[in-house]
């Protein structure tokens, strides 16, 4: 049996990785802080992120409910 191999990163800076994925650079740095977002700092002040975990954070949506049947 083989052993699935994680991705490369695909490393990024942050305003890469708000324009990349569409969510604005102050969630980003807000996910970081909180820690649902893993970054890597690469000296004094440059952070990046792997896209891969920007990736791994998008959830599907929940097809099985309407929007009438939400917002009640």
């Amino acid at each position: 049996m083989t052993e699935e191999q994680a991705p490369e990163p695909r490393w990024a800076t942050i305003a890469e990785a708000s324009t990349y994925s569409g969510i604005p650079e102050s969630t980003m740095r807000r996910w970081i802080r909180n820690g649902t977002l893993p970054a890597s700092r690469l000296g004094p002040r440059r952070i990046q992120v792997d896209l891969n975990e920007v990736d791994h954070l998008r959830q599907p949506l929940d097809t099985t409910t309407t929007t009438e049947e939400t917002s009640t």
